[in-house]
């Protein structure tokens, strides 16, 4: 699946759900590597979402409240980074999108 794909997946069921996303991160990656796998990032009505693609079936969907989340930031490059807290834990995302989306969505995250 795509990025493209998993976004409007992702789009899909929240509006299907009656939510509007205000900030999608789409197509960001785990790791250094593009290889790893596509997850896209969604904020809206105080959770942030995550769609990460399947080999088989349907994509997986998670939410988890923003007030779980322990903010995020934005590491600018040629590839730029989001580091998101979660659960303790700090996990680094190279961003499919440009540095001006990264921060559109580190600033919904942290609101």
């Amino acid at each position: 699946m795509s990025a493209d794909s998993a976004s409007a997946f992702l789009i899909g069921r929240l509006t299907l759900e009656g939510r509007t996303p205000r900030v999608v991160l789409k197509a960001a990656t785990r790791g250094i590597w593009r290889g790893t796998g596509v997850h896209v990032f969604a904020v809206a009505d105080d959770r942030l979402w995550l769609v990460q693609p399947r080999l088989l079936g349907e994509p997986s969907i998670a939410s988890v409240p923003l007030t779980d989340v322990g903010g995020g930031r934005v590491l600018p490059g040629p590839s730029p980074s989001v580091e998101l807290r979660l659960g303790g834990r700090t996990v680094r995302y190279t961003a499919l999108e440009d540095v001006a989306r990264c921060e559109e969505f580190v600033a919904a995250l942290n609101s």
